[in-house]
């Protein structure tokens, strides 16, 4: 092993480079004591955690969003990651790890996370003090893409990474080396560099460095435990080098030192926009295929991991779906796009713009295949959307394909009930009205729910959007329910807001967390009660009008599946709450429409609340199973028999990502249509 990374020292460049700094570079070494990281997102939250837990270093996260930082020192934190919550919990107290657990390594298959971390974790409104204390900072802040001006809807948009370099330089009043964490376009680090010199008080020194993060979403405390590689790229200078040299010493309490690369700036920011691009290009060419699959008879599955077994290809970001989604994939092409046109390279901005290109049509693509199927059309049909966050294990929704086909389902007049584990309901709505849907439409059309089940009662179709393993049928593991657990659909009850149980149903309000026996065929054609309450009030930026989200639709019968015991006796149960709508960002308005209150939920199913669900402190209000999914336990798997009794027929069901074994719902008497395969009702 010794000889092995000998060799890799020897062969990399980027290592000697730093290695010959370190030894060279006569200026003392600043031992670095605080960080702070300025932007309290998907990026600067986790990230900030692990380096706390890992080093020895206090670590403070700044945002000018309260109660983003209200929620982050809360139980209840504003994003979701496995392993994310006991991280938080345990550097936030500050204690210090002793000697006999320095050894100690995370467990990895339960909740990744140490009995005592050895640094600590601040979070503050108060930046120009974070600024002030700290030794280094790293700049998390968004950098989405321009929506306006030249570059509008490719170019970055460096708005908050400006902002936060000029506060920065005016709260300075001592050495400091600023990190670029954002992802940003190639050479971003000189307008960085070029401000901090302008604007410093009087000798004050900056060094610059470029820190990209390779993150995945639903994996990142996994990554930053365990990371590929880490980046850093600095100035070709003494001081840079000795820059880079002090993150390094950061990183190596826990990484490899092998693992630790550095190159220059410019290198370093390009290297995160090209990865970035390379795998969203083998999402979009392996969706390429699946087109053809369907078309032939073959599997998409096969076909990729027959390539998959190539050494030169390997196995990973080959799995067919609606298309990709995330913060990253997209922006960072566009990025690519267009500095090849200011550059004047229009063939290479014309080949990454296919890969947008491709994956924009795999979301129609598959949008008109559910169409189809359902007759062409999709009027006054329910369908049911199964996840709603990009990809499982977060509760990011950015890009997320269900936006799209949420959208095309409900132009179609379709009636949609959307569920998601992880996902806070008002984020549901933002996302829908940024898309730019008709606001009524939605209000009448769209529903989200606190169960799957909810969701499928008298559906036409299901739509599994997002990979969750509790939707998956699959023999992987998953909860084994015994028969005495299972408690019927039908004991489900829909009423208004707040949450109501009839009397004789009272006592099986814990039907949301149990599956239920498909003892009930057949569902009768119903309409949802009206929403009454407060709901989501939006004010339109342009037109200054007040809009409200409540359920638009009228109540015109009972259902037996929800309703057996009829509307008497109802009891009140606890009214629900939610969060206001957290910013992601260090800016407050990331969308057209600024929420002013959003007090209550929303066209929500109407549903009996169990007196366990979560709700305090803002919560998302999902079930127990889901929220103790990250410690290790295995989320209660949906009874795919359940759903049949209380669907439409005939019943579909859409697989948008391949986690479902279609034999064991075609004996259900579904009708599966799959991503790259054949549907049930395609002949050979």
């Amino acid at each position: 092993m010794a000889l092995a990374s000998a060799a890799f020292e020897r062969s990399n460049p980027a290592m000697d480079k730093l290695n010959v700094s370190t030894a060279i570079v006569e200026i003392p070494q600043k031992t670095i004591k605080k960080i702070t990281c300025m932007g309290s997102g998907f990026v600067g939250g986790p990230t900030s955690a692990v380096i706390a837990y890992k080093s020895d270093v206090e670590v403070t996260v700044v945002d000018i969003n309260a109660e983003r930082i209200a929620a982050w020192k809360s139980k209840s934190l504003p994003i979701y990651e496995p392993g994310l919550d006991e991280i938080v919990q345990a550097v936030s107290a500050g204690v210090q790890r002793s000697q006999q657990h320095d050894s100690h390594e995370p467990n990895a298959k339960s909740d990744y996370v140490a009995p005592v971390p050895r640094g600590r974790l601040l979070f503050s409104t108060d930046v120009d003090q974070a600024i002030a204390g700290a030794d280094l900072i790293f700049v998390c802040v968004n950098t989405p893409t321009k929506s306006h001006g030249i570059g509008k809807g490719s170019a970055a948009d460096l708005d908050f990474v400006e902002a936060a370099t000029r506060s920065i330089a005016r709260v300075a009043t001592q050495d400091k080396i600023v990190v670029e964490k954002s992802t940003v376009p190639c050479r971003t680090a000189q307008s960085i560099r070029e401000i901090l010199a302008a604007n410093a008080h009087s000798g004050v020194r900056f060094d610059v460095l470029s820190n990209p993060e390779f993150l995945a979403e639903g994996t990142a405390i996994r990554d930053l435990l365990n990371p590929d590689r880490i980046i850093i790229g600095s100035m070709p200078t003494p001081t840079g080098y000795q820059a880079a040299a002090m993150l390094a010493g950061i990183y190596e309490q826990w990484v490899p030192r092998e693992r630790i690369i550095t190159m220059n700036l410019w290198s370093s920011e390009l290297s995160k926009l090209a990865a970035n691009a390379m795998l969203a290009q083998r999402i979009s060419s392996v969706n390429a295929l699946s087109a053809i699959c369907e078309a032939t008879g073959a599997d998409v599955d096969e076909v990729s991991y027959a390539c998959g077994l190539d050494s030169r290809i390997g196995p990973q970001m080959l799995k067919a779906g609606p298309g990709f989604g995330g913060s990253c994939f997209q922006k960072d092409i566009f990025n690519i796009v267009y500095l090849s046109e200011s550059l004047h390279l229009y063939e290479i901005a014309d080949y990454w713009r296919a890969v947008i290109n491709m994956n924009e049509h795999q979301k129609q693509r598959f949008t008109k295949r559910i169409i189809s199927c359902l007759y062409n059309n999709l009027a006054g049909k329910k369908l049911a959307v199964l996840g709603f966050a990009f990809k499982k294990n977060t509760s990011d929704t950015r890009e997320s394909p269900a936006i799209t086909l949420v959208s095309n389902f409900v132009a179609e007049r379709a009636q949609v009930a959307i569920y998601d584990p992880r996902v806070q309901e008002n984020q549901i709505w933002r996302e829908l009205v940024s898309n730019g849907s008709d606001t009524e439409m939605l209000k009448r059309n769209v529903s989200v729910c606190r169960t799957a089940y909810e969701a499928c009662v008298a559906a036409d179709a299901v739509v599994v959007m997002t990979e969750w393993d509790e939707f998956s049928n699959k023999a992987t593991g998953g909860t084994t329910v015994k028969q005495e657990e299972r408690k019927p659909l039908a004991t489900i009850n829909v009423n208004n807001s707040p949450s109501t149980y009839t009397s004789s149903q009272d006592a099986d309000h814990d039907a949301y967390e149990q599956l239920g026996s498909p003892n009930l065929v057949g569902a009768a054609s119903f309409q949802v009660p009206s929403r009454k309450g407060t709901g989501v009030i939006i004010k339109d930026p342009s037109s200054g009008q007040i809009k409200t989200f409540t359920n638009q639709r009228p109540f015109s019968g009972s259902n037996p599946l929800l309703f057996p015991h009829g509307f008497s006796t109802p009891v009140q149960s606890p009214p629900r709450q939610i969060l206001r709508p957290q910013s992601r960002y260090v800016s407050t308005q990331q969308f057209p429409g600024e929420y002013l209150t959003s007090e209550g939920f929303p066209n929500t199913c109407e549903t009996a609340q169990p007196t366990d669900m979560p709700h305090s402190n803002g919560a998302s209000g999902r079930l127990q199973t889901a929220e103790v999914a990250h410690k290790g336990a295995t989320p209660t798997r949906l009874d795919w028999a359940r759903i049949a009794s209380g669907m439409r027929k005939p019943r579909f069901v859409f697989d948008g990502r391949n986690i479902l074994d279609h034999s064991k719902l075609e004996a259900l008497g579904f009708r599966v249509e799959a991503i790259g395969k054949r549907g049930t009702n395609v002949s050979e």
